[in-house]
């Protein structure tokens, strides 16, 4: 009897082993996938500056999917350029006005895709636009803009952005807390 009960224990024992091994393992698969998923799939940004707004503030945090080709960036999408500025690489956070092939001009503080007038519901009340002469995209190019045109650093000043250099297409604010919201 007395070898049942420690045959009993010894089961338990190693019971106890391989359920704390699998849970370690689970775990660690857990971490890869993270760590891959952040690493290739999400980006964690953060608006820094005034040019987005009234849409997004100086300091909101948000989550955005990255690039990968199947998610290409179409009119009024937000998204996250990797920019070198003088000499400094950085990520701005835009907004898609011109696709690739359009016609993208600004006048009389309008802008005009393909010699259409466009609406521009994002556009900060009562900031203006000097004009700008036509420009034809080429077939990787997008003209981006920021919302508070008075401020921003975008298209008009940085020239047309190569779709190589476009990291990250539409997401989600999750901070504050107060602000959540979809990004486009």
């Amino acid at each position: 009897m007395k070898n049942n009960i420690d045959e009993i224990l010894d089961n338990k024992s190693d019971n106890k082993k391989k359920s704390f091994i699998k849970e370690i393992i689970e775990l660690a698969c857990l971490v890869i996938v993270m760590f891959l998923i952040f690493n290739y799939v999400l980006m964690s940004v953060r608006v820094s500056g005034t040019s987005m707004l009234p849409t997004y503030q100086d300091g909101n945090r948000g989550i955005m999917v990255r690039y990968m080709g199947f998610n290409k960036p179409n009119y009024d999408d937000v998204v996250v350029i990797d920019y070198d500025w003088q000499g400094e690489n950085e990520y701005i956070v835009k907004r898609i006005i011109g696709l690739p092939g359009d016609t993208v001009e600004v006048k009389n503080n309008q802008v005009y895709v393909n010699n259409k007038a466009i609406a521009d519901p994002h556009r900060m009340p009562g900031s203006e636009m000097a004009d700008e002469p036509s420009i034809k995209l080429a077939s990787d190019e997008y003209y981006v803009l920021g919302d508070n045109r008075d401020v921003s650093k975008d298209s008009r000043i940085i020239g047309p952005v190569n779709i190589s250099k476009i990291k990250a297409v539409d997401g989600f604010i999750y901070w504050p807390l107060s602000n959540i919201k979809i990004m486009n």
